[in-house]
């Protein structure tokens, strides 16, 4: 039983629980609450590289839903490319929130992917997985991959130390100032990767290029291009041919725009780009990274307004779980001695 309620929507943890006299009792806890305890929390089950890091991904994508702004929606059968997938959340996210979602996730770095793997399929979600990157032509290059924290990893040649150093303390500061309480023993975990010199292993890893994947996976539509490729983002876009352009309806992405480095000024060849295949552009800095260089870009074609699909899911429109549901859609899938008397939605799960 198990099993089947973690492919319910929304739901992040479970237990079922068998009383002496016969009585079966599920407790069930929410994705998207800020995470607290370790053990008891929504991400306790996920195969993961850092907990670190796992707090943050939850937290920026299922509490602060950041790839869902500027009016970016997941409407009815959408169709989502989550590119830099690290460990699945983004993945795990777009399921929860619409169901009937395609989702084609692309993941370059071996134990990253191994893990995203684990978390998909371990929950029975039907997403299509793929052990690489996309970029603007085929090739095999050099990673380095970042135990600590692999977000930040990235291709050789784009990486940043000193900028990756600055990003960290910006985000630590910012959140003891203003973020919620009950995180300094998480702060100063992500505090402690600075002193540790971002030691890194080198990984070999597979790009495509992005309409070769497209033509391959033969999708008719793209409603939502998600990408967050650490400074290889303006590869992503530019290895989308003019032939596949009018696929895509939404873009929410991560735009790299360092003072001094190569990607100076990338913020204004991104929106030009996407203007230019005629969507309405939206940049953002978040607060909590100010002054780093990360900017946030949500690209909409005008006229997705106009989809008849239903709109699943929006920033701020999640809607909480109920245990009276939930039971009912279990005795939809299940013997009736396995469908439990009672479902409780829980705070937290030991």
């Amino acid at each position: 039983m198990k099993s089947a309620l973690l492919r319910f929507p929304g739901v992040a943890r479970a237990r079922v629980d068998r009383s002496e006299t016969g009585r079966l009792t599920a407790r069930v806890l929410p994705w998207g609450r800020p995470s607290g305890n370790a053990e008891t929390g929504a991400l306790s089950e996920l195969a993961e590289i850092s907990p670190t890091e796992t707090r943050f991904l939850h937290d920026e994508i299922f509490v602060a839903e950041s790839y869902l702004q500027g009016g970016v929606v997941l409407r009815e059968g959408a169709v989502v490319f989550d590119v830099g997938a690290n460990i699945g959340m983004f993945t795990l996210f777009v399921t929860a929130r619409c169901p009937s979602a395609r989702v084609f996730a692309f993941e370059p770095v071996p134990e990253v992917f191994d893990r995203l793997r684990t978390n998909v399929e371990g929950r029975g979600i039907p997403a299509h997985l793929f052990e690489i990157g996309l970029s603007e032509q085929d090739e095999r290059i050099r990673f380095n991959f970042y135990p600590e924290i692999s977000i930040m990893s990235c291709r050789a040649d784009y990486a940043a130390f000193d900028n990756e150093r600055h990003l960290i303390q910006t985000y630590v500061d910012h959140e003891r100032a203003a973020g919620p309480q009950g995180r300094e023993t998480h702060l100063d975990a992500v505090e402690a990767i600075i002193a540790k010199d971002f030691e890194y292993d080198a990984r070999e890893c597979l790009l495509r290029r992005t309409s070769a994947v497209i033509d391959e996976v033969a999708v008719p539509v793209i409603d939502l291009l998600k990408i967050d490729v650490q400074r290889a983002e303006l590869d992503v876009l530019r290895g989308i041919d003019a032939a596949h352009w009018p696929l895509v309806q939404q873009v929410t992405m991560e735009v790299h725009d360092e003072p001094g480095l190569p990607t100076a000024g990338r913020v204004d060849t991104v929106r030009d780009l996407l203007a230019e295949q005629g969507f309405d552009v939206q940049v953002t800095e978040p607060k909590m990274l100010a002054g780093t260089g990360r900017f946030s870009v949500q690209a909409i074609r005008p006229g997705y307004a106009d989809d008849p699909r239903p709109i699943v899911a929006a920033a701020g429109n999640g809607r909480p779980l109920d245990g009276g549901e939930l039971r009912t859609w279990l005795g939809d899938r299940l013997p009736a001695d396995l469908v439990p008397a009672e479902v409780e939605i829980v705070s937290t799960l030991v």
